[in-house]
């Protein structure tokens, strides 16, 4: 399983989808870290799964990612 970074413009999404996420079966939690995520304020969803599923999860829910990066 591989690990992803989304990107995000505020704590509120980044809260918002580590819940659903996380609801969905989904090993996932927010961090902010601004070298990362130059959006907003910083905020990173890391979650581990199939990155068509979590996005399609994130989509549903209105969660407007800016970025995903695959960690190395």
């Amino acid at each position: 399983m591989k690990e992803y970074f989304f990107l995000l413009s505020s704590i509120t999404s980044a809260m918002k989808g580590e819940d659903i996420l996380r609801k969905n079966g989904f090993k996932a939690n927010v961090f902010r870290d601004t070298k990362i995520n130059p959006y907003g304020c910083g905020y990173v969803i890391k979650v581990f799964g199939e990155i068509e599923k979590i996005t399609l999860i994130l989509n549903r829910a209105g969660i407007r990612v800016n970025e995903i990066r695959e960690s190395r």
